[in-house]
This record gives C-alpha cells, structure tokens and sequence, in this order.
C-alpha cells in the first residue's frame, strides 16, 4: 500500500504559522518577482484569484477583500519541507520524496490501521510543523495521488482517502474526470474522450484488447501505462528510500 502526503496550498502554509491572524484570511504568495501568484489560500481562490495571474490584475480585489500579499521566500519553504521530511520518515521506514511538498510513504504492513496511521500522521505534521496536509492511499502511486485529490475536494474524507476501499475508489473515479488523473495531459485526454472514456471508473475498466477501429489509440503506450496504474491489478513497486538515506539526504 502506498500513501501520498501532499501539504495544503504549501508556500502559504509555511507563512501562516508566524501570523495567526492570516488564519481564515485570503492570501497569496507571489513569484520571485512579485509579479504573479504561485501559492492561494482558499480563501483566495474562493475569490477567483488564478494560479499565475499577475498581480496587477486582482489588485482591485486585494484593495477590496484585504488580501494579504507576500513574496517568496525558498529558504524558508526548504526548511519547511525538510521539516516535515524527518516527521514523515518517523512513521516509515521507506519513504520517497516527490517534490518541495509532496511525499510517497510505503504503508505496507500497517493493515487495516491505515487510516488511523494516515490521520495519526497528518494530526502530527499540524502540531509539530504547523502545516495542514491530506494524505491519499492506494495500490500505486497513480491511486494514491487520486486519493489524495479526492481528499482535497471532499471535506466528507477528513483529509484522508483510502482508494483501497473498493466503495469509495468506484464513488471517487465514477464522479471525476479522466483528466485529473496523474499523467494524463491534453493529448491523453482527448485520446481517451475519442473512445468514450471521459471518466476515470471508464479508463479502470476500459477493455485494452477490443479489436475496433480505434485499436492504434486503445493500444498507445501512454493509456495503457495509464490504465495499469489506475487498475485493480496495477500493482507497482515504488523505489522507495529507507529512512536512514531519507535522514542523511536532508542533512546534506
């Protein structure tokens, strides 16, 4: 079992622990220049704020709703992350890095107290390191970044999606788009839509070997790697790190 931990709008958790009163308050981090936004709290983009729009163009809205405004600040996400990099790594011993926000953990023997782990977990990186996160779980990386989209948007999961639960994986995939599936970009996509797979329970049980005249894009290397991984039998192995290497990556 593979669990993804991914932390909520990160750049503008990392600055909210040093201001309480940013808490319940729109903000946006802005890029390097201040020229666009690369980080909103909800409540930002509740208000229509864009990823990469240019600042000058919600400054009205900044006037109007007290949206507080930073500038980047890597060093400080960099520790951030290091930070909940050692915490992960004290729940397992194999663990992968994805990127600044985003970690793959091995749950594998942890059976039937995934859920309490995955919670224990997320209960620990808000208390210790004051970042919010939501955690997706499933039987390969594909499944474990949908649960942790599926947790994101339904506020009914609490954070935490288990996609090796056969009821919630069908609620999830039955109601959303092949799109948001990790891998599958515009091309893909359109591929997909051209056979009648719009949704991401039709890619599950898209039948590979059905010989039509839409075989060649049945048989394209990139759905069916796709589909592998959003499968039942999609079982892949992770190359994950041992915790040791995990401690002497971030200490280097």
């Amino acid at each position: 079992m593979i669990a993804l931990i991914d932390c909520n709008n990160f750049y503008v958790s990392c600055e909210r622990p040093f201001d309480p009163d940013l808490r319940g308050k729109p903000v946006v981090v802005l890029s390097n220049n201040d020229g666009c936004a690369v980080a909103r709290s909800d409540e930002a983009k509740a208000l229509g704020i864009k990823m990469g729009e240019p600042a000058h163009l919600f400054k009205d809205k900044t006037r109007e709703h007290g949206i507080r405004l930073f500038s980047s600040n890597y060093t400080l996400y960099d520790d951030i992350s290091r930070r909940v990099a050692v915490t992960i790594s004290d729940f397992s011993p194999r663990t992968e890095i994805y990127s600044i926000d985003e970690t793959f953990v091995d749950l594998s023997g942890f059976g039937g107290r995934m859920l309490d782990h995955a919670a224990e977990m997320r209960a620990t990186f808000s208390q210790n390191v004051g970042i919010p996160t939501c955690v997706g779980i499933g039987y390969t990386k594909t499944l474990a970044k949908f649960g942790n989209f599926i947790a994101k948007k339904n506020p009914v999961f609490n954070g935490v999606a288990d996609l090796t639960d056969e009821k919630i994986a069908a609620f999830a995939m039955t109601r959303t788009d092949v799109s948001e599936v990790w891998g599958v970009g515009t091309r893909t996509t359109i591929k997909l839509r051209e056979i009648g797979i719009n949704t991401v329970a039709q890619l599950r049980e898209m039948p590979l070997g059905t010989p039509d005249r839409n075989r060649r894009s049945r048989k394209n290397v990139s759905v069916r790697r796709t589909h592998f991984r959003v499968s039942r039998d999609g079982i892949y192995r992770p190359r994950f790190i041992s915790s040791a290497m995990m401690r002497s990556i971030i200490s280097g």
